[in-house]
């Protein structure tokens, strides 16, 4: 028993340091569990729907303005829906600066608003992810308004709304009454004429704010939502000064561009009252200054390939939001239906395709002043060979052509070989046509030094290439045949 008695008292021992070390750990896994589950803030009308009834926004905290909200474009998922009462992460975003700012001191916002048919899903969505935001703050306006008057002129909201379609109109002035603000977006109307004069909108709004900025010093975001590039482009050269010399930073919400398109939404669209589009196509790109792809087609893709997102908003928003510090915000889902993105005779069709930002920087386009562009042309052969190739329309090239024949009758088999020679006949000048354009400039293509004009030039190259290679193969099989061919099995009566 004496032997026993200390191993007993060694057992006991190492039983209680094991029980406080399990105890231990579990009050510190509890503990860890209990931090992780703190709700982070949230911002209300932004994350959360809105309580009228109480004061639900975060506490204030220090935040840095920053001039990039550190968002990637990504193209419209394959299932558009209306976007009516989904929350945009991108808005989300740019109302959680727009607040970070106004903490800071007063803010002047001025919302630059598409009219179009276009737009209206998208713009209806946006609109009232903003009311939300408005209204939460003027609960909390009014919350203070019994406690700090000093308060609240040090974070006033200032709102300006100015719309647009064929007209530019101011629906709102700038004002820091928030339930005005928020009852003026409910007003904005659509516009039939299908002609968007965005760019003027935005002057009127650069002219307005930038008094504002120089006399009483407030902070500006500038905030175009549109779905098109604009057709007034034109004046995005004079606005742009303005944009640097004051710090008024533009940010546009929108749709990426298509790839070296100018499109992806069909005329219909913007049909007026009278049923009658007043252009042949929406204005949505391209993401370059002037067209920089060779307008080919996709004969064996089983998507439509004239709809790949660029991963860039149309150039002149991008340029302007570059370099006035702000962002040109892709949306996921524009609000577009299947009608809206339907030609006579086919699918709906979207933008696809989805390119992280580091590997898009890196085919960044040519952000610069008309002037630069075309000293660049002037300066590279192949540069304004590719140019030259993407200005040209409709280049033919093998599409639904036959490769099936009857080899029973002679004569009939002759008859069809000639015809479908014809064809492939009538396709070869115009493939000529564009790879000698496009070979002119193939002794200056080691001079390029842009991985974008690299890829662009070889590209299009690679393209015509196949696509002669396509017909001449297809033609030289047709003579083939002509000439006289026996089938190898005695049952068979068709050429494949």
């Amino acid at each position: 028993m004496n032997r026993i008695a200390p191993e007993m008292k060694i057992l006991k021992a190492c039983s209680l340091v094991l029980t406080a070390l399990i105890i231990g750990c579990g009050q510190t896994e509890q503990a860890e569990q209990t931090n992780n589950d703190q709700p982070r803030e949230l911002v209300p009308g932004v994350d959360i729907p809105l309580n009228p009834q109480g004061d639900i926004r975060p506490k204030k905290k220090e935040l840095k303005r920053t001039t990039g909200l550190g968002l990637e474009a990504e193209a419209p998922p394959r299932r558009l829906v209306n976007t009516v009462g989904v929350i945009q992460p991108e808005v989300t975003k740019l109302l959680e600066q727009i607040d970070a700012s106004r903490q800071e001191g007063p803010t002047l916002v001025a919302w630059v608003i598409d009219r179009s048919n276009s737009a209206a899903n998208m713009v209806d969505g946006i609109r009232q992810q903003i009311q939300y935001y408005y209204d939460e703050l003027a609960v909390e306006h009014g919350k203070a308004e019994r406690e700090d008057q000093a308060e609240i002129e040090r974070n006033n909201l200032y709102t300006g709304i100015y719309t647009f379609g064929e007209t530019v109109e101011c629906t709102l002035p700038v004002t820091p009454e928030l339930k005005k603000a928020k009852a003026a977006f409910s007003t904005i109307p659509v516009d039939n004429s299908g002609i968007e004069n965005s760019f003027a909108a935005l002057k009127v709004a650069v002219d307005e704010a930038k008094k504002m900025r120089v006399e009483h010093g407030y902070e500006v975001f500038l905030v175009v939502v549109t779905d098109e590039a604009g057709d007034d482009q034109q004046i995005a050269d004079e606005i742009r000064p303005d944009l640097s010399k004051y710090a008024m930073p533009l940010y546009v919400i929108g749709v990426n561009a298509p790839f070296g398109k100018r499109a992806i939404l069909p005329e219909h669209v913007e049909a007026g009252v009278n049923g009658q589009a007043s252009q042949s196509r929406i204005n949505q790109g391209p993401e370059t200054r002037d067209l920089e792809q060779l307008l080919l087609a996709y004969p064996a893709a089983g998507l439509s390939m004239d709809t790949v997102d660029s991963g860039y908003g149309p150039f002149a928003w991008e340029l302007l939001c570059r370099s006035s510090g702000g962002v040109f915000l892709g949306l996921k889902a524009p609000g577009y239906t299947s009608a809206m993105l339907s030609r006579p005779g086919s699918r709906p069709v979207a933008l696809i395709g989805s390119y992280g930002g580091s590997i898009m920087s890196k085919y960044a386009p040519d952000y610069v002043s008309r002037a630069k562009y075309d000293e660049m042309i002037q300066a590279n052969g192949a540069i304004k060979a590719l140019l030259n190739v993407a200005r040209m329309k409709n280049i033919p090239t093998l599409i639904n052509y036959q490769v099936d024949f009857d080899g029973v009758d002679v004569t009939r088999l002759n008859q069809a070989l000639s015809q479908a020679q014809l064809g492939a006949a009538q396709i070869e000048p115009g493939l000529n046509a564009a790879y000698n354009m496009l070979a002119a400039g193939e002794s200056d293509r080691e001079q390029l030094t842009k991985l974008r004009w690299q890829a662009g030039y070889d590209l299009a190259m690679g393209r015509i290439l196949a696509a002669k290679s396509r017909v001449e193969g297809y033609n030289a099989m047709l003579a083939a045949l002509k000439r006289g061919k026996s089938f190898e099995n005695e049952g068979s009566t068709r050429w494949l």
